[in-house]
C-alpha cells in the first residue's frame, strides 16, 4: 500500500465528507491524504467513541471502519454506528484481513455495506466509497413506495429531451377519486392503489417497443412518462385499459366509485420551450383531463382544435 502525494494530483471540488475509524495511525494518514486529495474532507477516529462524537457534529457521506482493531468488536462498533441518526442510513464500507472472513461476515449482518479485504490500495478502498456514495445517491431520488425516480431525475429526463433533435412526449398521470377511496378504505389501501398505477405505467412502457421510455413518480398520485411518438399514445391507451381492468380485483367494495386516471399527452418537441413550460402545459392539459368521467386520454392538440 502506497501513500500517493498530492502533488501527484490536482485538487478537485469537495466531494463529501468520509468518517474514517482506524486505530492504526499511519494507514488512517495514508488513506486521510488519498481522500483528501481528490476532494474528500476526511474526520478520523481512532475508536468508536471518538467516531460517535464526530456524528454528533456531522453527517458523512460514508464511513471507512477497520473492524478488526477498533475495540476487538468490529461488528459491534457497525452496530453502534448504525443507530447513530447520522451514520443510519450513510453507505458503511468496513476494511479487514483476509484471514478474518468470519469478522466481514458478521460486520455485513451488522449493517455494513461493502467489505475490502486487506492487503488493498487505497485506490481500491476510494473506488468503493465513491461507487457506494453514488449508489446511496440513486437511491435518495427514488420514490420510497413505488421504487421510481422522482423529481431530480424526472427534471434531468425532460431536460436531456429538450436539448435533443428527436420528438418527445410527455405523459402526465393522476388519480381521480382517489381521496375517497383513501378515506373508506386507508392509507395501505391507497398504497396499493398508487403501487398499482407505477406498475401499470412501467409495464405499459415496458411492453411499447421504446427504448428509451421513462417513467417517474412526482410524489402521491401524481406520474410522469417520457416517450417517443407513437408510443405515447399507446403506453396511455394500454394503461387506461389495464388499470381500469385490475382496480375492479383490487377494489371488491364499491361503497366509493373506483379509482379512474386522467392521462394527459403533451408534444415536448413542439417549438422552443423550457423545462418549466412543459410541466404549466402538462398541468392545463391534465386539468382539462380531469373534467372528464371516467379513466381518459387527452392530447394537448386536442385542447388546441
Amino acid at each position: 500500500m502506497t501513500l500517493r502525494p498530492a502533488a501527484d494530483r490536482p485538487a478537485q471540488a469537495k466531494s463529501g465528507t468520509i468518517l474514517l475509524i482506524d486505530e492504526d495511525a499511519r494507514l488512517r494518514e495514508i488513506l486521510r491524504a488519498n481522500f483528501e486529495v481528490v476532494g474528500f474532507e476526511v474526520l478520523d477516529a481512532p475508536d468508536a467513541a471518538r467516531a460517535l462524537a464526530a456524528l454528533d457534529r456531522k453527517r458523512p457521506d460514508a464511513i471507512v471502519l477497520d473492524v478488526v482493531p477498533v475495540a476487538s468488536d468490529g461488528p459491534g462498533v457497525v452496530e453502534r454506528l448504525r443507530r447513530h441518526p447520522h451514520g443510519s442510513h450513510v453507505p458503511l464500507i468496513v476494511l479487514t484481513p483476509r484471514m478474518h472472513a468470519d469478522e466481514a461476515v458478521r460486520s455485513l449482518e451488522a449493517g455494513a455495506d461493502d467489505v475490502v479485504t486487506k492487503p488493498f490500495t487505497p485506490e481500491e478502498v476510494l473506488a468503493r466509497v465513491r461507487s457506494r456514495i453514488k449508489r446511496a445517491a440513486g437511491e435518495s431520488s427514488l420514490q420510497p413506495l413505488t421504487k421510481l425516480p422522482g423529481n431530480g431525475p424526472i427534471e434531468d429526463e425532460i431536460r436531456k429531451r429538450l436539448g435533443g433533435a428527436a420528438p418527445w412526449s410527455v405523459l402526465y398521470l393522476d388519480l381521480d377519486g382517489f381521496k375517497a377511496f383513501n378515506d373508506a378504505f386507508g392509507f395501505a389501501s391507497g398504497d396499493d392503489v398508487i403501487k398499482l398505477l407505477a406498475t401499470t405505467i412501467v409495464e405499459a412502457v415496458s411492453r411499447s417497443g421504446d427504448g428509451d421510455g421513462f417513467v417517474g413518480h412526482v410524489g402521491g398520485d401524481d406520474f410522469v412518462a417520457v416517450l417517443r411518438p407513437p408510443h405515447d399514445a399507446a403506453v396511455a391507451g394500454a394503461v387506461v385499459t389495464a388499470f381500469d381492468r385490475d382496480m375492479r380485483v383490487l377494489q371488491r367494495d364499491t361503497r366509493v366509485p373506483y379509482c379512474s386516471v386522467s392521462i394527459a399527452i403533451v408534444d415536448g418537441s413542439r417549438g422552443p420551450s423550457s423545462y418549466d413550460e412543459i410541466g404549466e402545459r402538462a398541468a392545463r392539459v391534465k386539468k382539462a383531463a380531469k373534467r372528464k368521467r371516467g379513466s381518459v386520454v387527452v392530447t394537448e392538440n386536442e385542447l388546441a382544435s
